[in-house]
């Protein structure tokens, strides 16, 4: 374990909030004209792989189970698993992960089939064994999605033309948290139409008719006096899970601080370009289906990171299958709850009934066959924003900017972290 991790295993939360800044100028980039001109004279000096993961796992990584500390009757069938990472998951879902690029290729860190039994004890560990605990799950979880860095655009309408200089440039790791919508809306479906709720869903957009559900409504299954819309109600479901992105770029770029490297925080690009719906941009080679009369759609890396849709299933019925597997999956290993005595928490959660099942199925297929999508108001892979890391070149801001505009831990970082290539620097 190098200097560089135990002075990050060690840095204060306060220190670390406020020390977050937004510091853009790395190693071999340059602003050839205006009031801020500069050249680096240094090259640029790509991260390191423990640097890498140690950003990586500050983001989302797992770090134990959850307590899950909440009468079983009232909602913990809502919880699709007991992994608890980084960042907290609407029903600890946890279907967001990272996808990052840098001078070696472009990557995954697939984490949503990883065990949290692993990693329980984590946060008790002295740092020497947290830390090999976290590189063995790390490099067990990368997937290596192609040999080059991804091609993004480096000019509008691809990506905002203030980040045109240095994004994505030699040296850079850019850091892409993306969150699958399809399962978190189907948990949330079945956490609707369970006993204690019972809702009725309707769309709003054509009349206020049934979403799927007025068989169930006419049998007495579904509540006909409540009454959910669809689209604002599934808005509302899916801004809960793309708020782990946030979350997941917030705890990314914090470990910046901890690590003494620069970077920024930013949501000025394309997503569809980002994720590969063009031919001049493979980005992550992301697969995306194009619904009548609207924009491309993204649905997922084939083979690593899929929605819960066509054309990954056959239909609707299928995927929603699926996801029930999946979800029960987690439940049915008794290693992966939290609890003393697994067994009477699981004598009180009833499984979804087949009644149920349908009825989601129902509401699923109302929402594919009425837009063409799945969901209907939002990607089902979504991405909104991004973290790049790169090492500093504190030149630029010596020469700009008073006292104060990096910390210690910028100034120390290669006698840290990269005291072999220290020499490579330039003054």
């Amino acid at each position: 374990m190098n200097e560089g991790l135990k002075r990050a295993f060690n840095v204060p939360f306060t220190k670390a909030i406020f020390s977050r800044r937004s510091r853009r100028f790395g190693l071999g980039m340059e602003i050839p004209e205006g009031p801020l001109t500069y050249k680096s004279n240094s090259p640029p000096i790509p991260l390191s792989r423990e640097e890498e993961a140690y950003i990586c796992w500050m983001g989302t990584g797992i770090k134990s189970q959850n307590l899950s500390d909440m009468p079983p009757h009232l909602g913990l069938d809502l919880e699709v698993q007991f992994t608890s990472r980084s960042n907290p998951s609407l029903g600890c879902l946890h279907r967001s992960e990272i996808f990052f690029t840098n001078d070696s290729g472009a990557y995954m860190l697939k984490l949503h089939d990883a065990q949290p039994k692993d990693f329980i004890g984590l946060e008790g560990m002295e740092p020497e064994q947290a830390w090999d605990t976290i590189m063995k799950g790390y490099d067990k979880c990368l997937v290596k999605l192609e040999p080059e860095r991804a091609l993004f655009p480096d000019k509008p309408p691809g990506i905002a033309s203030h980040n045109t200089w240095n994004m994505n440039k030699p040296g850079t790791t850019v850091f892409f948290p993306i969150t699958d919508l399809t399962s978190g809306l189907m948990d949330l479906l079945f956490f609707y139409v369970r006993p204690s709720h019972r809702y009725n869903f309707i769309d709003e957009r054509n009349g206020g008719r049934h979403a799927g559900t007025e068989r169930w409504v006419k049998e007495g299954y579904l509540r006909d006096d409540v009454k959910l819309p669809l689209w604002s109600s599934e808005t509302n479901f899916c801004v809960g899970y793309i708020g782990e992105l946030a979350f997941i770029s917030q705890n990314m770029a914090l470990a910046l601080q901890t690590m003494g490297l620069g970077g920024f925080l930013f949501s000025g690009f394309s997503g569809m370009f980002v994720l590969g719906a063009t031919p001049f941009y493979k980005g992550f080679g992301f697969k995306f289906i194009s619904p009548p009369g609207e924009f491309l759609i993204p649905v997922g890396r084939e083979g690593v990171f899929e929605a819960f849709c066509p054309p990954f299933y056959k239909n609707m019925d299928a995927a929603v299958d699926a996801f029930v597997e999946y979800k029960m999956k987690r439940w049915q290993d008794k290693k992966h709850l939290p609890y003393k005595d697994p067994e009477s928490i699981l004598s009180v959660i009833e499984p979804p009934t087949e009644k149920e099942i349908q009825i989601v199925k129902d509401i699923c297929n109302y929402i594919y066959n009425t837009y063409g999508r799945f969901p209907a108001s939002m990607d089902p892979m979504y991405i909104r924003y991004a973290v790049q890391a790169h090492h500093l070149d504190t030149g630029f801001y010596d020469k700009y900017y008073p006292k104060g505009a990096y910390t210690q831990l910028h100034a120390e970082h290669f006698d840290l972290w990269h005291p072999e290539d220290k020499n490579k620097l330039n003054p």
